[in-house]
């Protein structure tokens, strides 16, 4: 029977809710408190928005697919000030109006491509807006602001209020952000002569995450905060890899137990087995058997071959790369050809204990020895160590339709003039015209130069129609870079822009410096825009404009020529400075922009170390691409319209 509680001597109850009071207390005292709501990601909810919440979203997300390189910051500021009505055509024009590279603020930060993976498409935006670039419900803000507050009690609520206004009242974002105060702030100086938690709580310790002991208890939850976008972002940041990790702990210790009973068991048997390179005593489980005379070689020999082979001096002689594996390498016999199967290396180094990405490595630099031996061109990314073959498909035709439908809307004037007149001369020589076909034909199957101008042809149509985006395929990358300057791909992109810059700067700092004048006194720079060739200076020096050279005052206007010129031109009679006559600045200017240009692409040149790059950087930069022979562009634009 429960307890109920009796109340004390005297009146009983003064009230109906007096009466009710102590089953209620018992009840709760009882069975409530032990009962704590936990979030479960396996439900699915639908978030439900504020009625203005998911027009602002749709704005935003239809603004930064307009302009993609503008910081999403930018346009939640303008739209929070903006009605209901016409936001997006408002912000646009206002964008337009007033230069959109005015109001940027900062290149979009693109997320890294483990998080372009899992995030979902929102708002049907191309670009995938992430959602802590998104407007934020009250309901979120408010439960993160109140978890904020029970995991930083050293901070000062005003603290957190304006680190979450920075970072857009993200959670994720806020966090680290929180630490680093934490951890300089001057409460947590003075608390931690006592000894406590540090500030960088971790998931056990975090007022929102319940993890139970993982010998009696296996419960790891969140604790629900009264946001289901707050619990979910707390599931995936703190629970999924306390998760892992624990996972990660069973199976190392199942694996060392495991091996302890197999080595006593062995033991016991006498079925120990002596590795040929070590000489120590080994399970048949931790066994590699090359496949020629059959040494015994055991995992730790394995994983130290491999290392070295990596990371030192032995890789020509430990790798095979027709094989793509180990080599044996038993001590007693040094002229053994076997080698060690792959799966065999793989699982010794795969075992608890071992470098997890010691395998990637080994298949990522027999990859890259292969292609590299093979001679294929290759395109590789510039971000990572992937590359594949750069091949160019083989030609096929439109059809008819098609090749008409190209000529008259996509194609130059000159060639619809020219098939205009082709047109009007089929009807009285068709059979001429059949007759150049099959020669043409003929002359680009059977001619080896005629073809290659052909295949040439295509390969040019080809890289146009690719573009210069390269997607990366390994998994570990993901991202989007660039052909030809091998930098990460924003839209809009510019190839090699910070050499670029410096280019330009280079130009423009010795432009500058073809057509000033410093004052050797004061050090003042100027240009004279008009008047006569003496200068004088604001500290009193005064110089020649021309030659640069003092005037003094005895001197005076001595120093330039004096003589009469009747028919203009250079005087015959000295070789003295025109008082009026100016020096030619554009040809001064054109000097010297060439010579930095020569001296900037010496400079990359040398610190590249790529000829074919070094090209590239400047084609892309001074646009000075060679445009090849006169008949190319009309090749290429007949190849354009007839291929599919």
């Amino acid at each position: 029977m429960d307890y109920v509680p009796i109340p004390k001597a005297g009146r009983l109850w003064y009230s109906k809710g007096d009466f009710f009071r102590p089953f209620r207390t018992a009840t709760g005292a009882t069975a409530g408190e032990t009962i704590i709501p936990l979030y479960d990601p396996t439900l699915h909810r639908e978030a439900v928005d504020e009625p203005d919440l998911k027009d602002l979203n749709t704005a935003l997300a239809t603004l930064v697919d307009i302009f993609p390189d503008v910081e999403p910051e930018t346009f939640r500021e303008m739209l929070s000030n903006l009605s209901e009505s016409s936001r997006v055509e408002i912000v646009t024009e206002q964008m337009l109006k007033n230069d959109a590279k005015k109001t940027r603020k900062t290149l979009r930060k693109l997320p890294p491509p483990e998080t372009t993976a899992k995030r979902r498409p929102r708002l049907g935006s191309q670009a995938a807006l992430p959602t802590a670039d998104t407007f934020r419900s009250e309901s979120y803000k408010k439960a993160v602001k109140q978890v904020l507050y029970q995991e930083f009690k050293t901070l000062s609520h005003s603290s957190i209020k304006a680190v979450m206004a920075e970072q857009n009242y993200s959670y994720t974002q806020s966090r680290p952000v929180l630490q680093q105060l934490a951890a300089k702030s001057w409460r947590f100086s003075l608390s931690s002569i006592w000894p406590r938690r540090s500030p960088s709580v971790a998931a056990g310790e975090h007022p929102n995450i319940i993890i139970g002991n993982p010998s009696t208890d296996q419960t790891i939850g969140v604790r629900r905060t009264g946001s289901a976008q707050l619990d979910q972002e707390l599931h995936d940041l703190l629970v999924i890899p306390a998760l892992q990790q624990r996972r990660q702990e069973h199976l190392a210790a199942d694996f060392a137990l495991a091996s302890q009973l197999n080595d006593t068991e062995a033991k016991e048997t006498d079925t120990l087995f002596d590795c040929e390179c070590c000489y120590g005593s080994v399970t048949f489980e931790q066994l590699a058997i090359c496949d020629d005379d059959c040494h015994q070689l055991c995992f730790d020999c394995v994983r130290r071959s491999v290392n070295e082979a990596l990371y030192g001096q032995g890789w020509s002689q430990s790798i095979d790369l027709q094989k793509t594996t180990l080599r044996c390498f038993a001590s007693a016999d040094r002229t053994c050809h076997g080698r060690l199967p792959g799966a065999v290396v793989r699982r010794a180094l795969a075992e608890p204990g071992a470098e997890e990405d010691t395998w990637n490595e080994l298949q990522t630099r027999m990859a890259s020895e292969a292609l590299v031996k093979s001679g294929l061109r290759l395109q590789r990314c510039g971000l990572c160590n992937y590359a594949e073959v750069d091949e160019v498909p083989s030609l096929k035709l439109r059809t008819a339709h098609g090749i008409l439908t190209h000529i008259v809307t996509r194609s130059s004037a000159t060639l619809q003039i020219m098939l205009l007149f082709l047109t009007a001369a089929t009807i009285l020589i068709t059979a001429p015209l059949i007759m150049i076909a099959c020669l043409v034909w003929m002359l680009i199957t059977l001619v080896p130069p005629v073809a290659a101008v052909t295949d040439a042809s295509w390969s040019r149509i080809y890289k146009q129609r690719r573009g210069l985006k390269f997607e990366c395929r390994n998994p570990t990358c993901s991202k989007i870079s660039c052909i030809r300057c091998t930098a990460t791909w924003r839209d809009p992109h510019v190839c090699f822009e910070s050499e670029k810059t410096s280019l330009r700067t280079a130009i423009e700092s010795s432009a500058t410096a073809a057509v000033k004048r410093t004052c050797p006194r004061c050090l003042l720079s100027f240009v004279k825009a008009s008047g006569c060739n003496k200068l004088v200076c604001n500290c009193g020096y005064t110089m020649c404009y021309i030659c640069r050279q003092e005037v003094t005052s005895k001197e005076g206007y001595g120093h330039f020529c004096q003589h009469f010129r009747p028919s203009g031109g250079r005087c015959s009679e000295c070789e003295r400075c025109d008082l009026y006559g100016a020096e030619d600045e554009e040809a001064a200017i054109r000097k010297a922009t060439q010579t930095a240009e020569k001296m900037w692409r010496e400079k990359e040149g040398g610190r590249q170390g790529d000829t074919h790059t070094t090209q590239l950087m400047v084609e892309a930069l001074v646009s000075q691409a060679d445009h090849g022979r006169w008949y190319e562009g009309l090749l290429d634009a007949v190849v354009e319209a007839i291929a599919a």
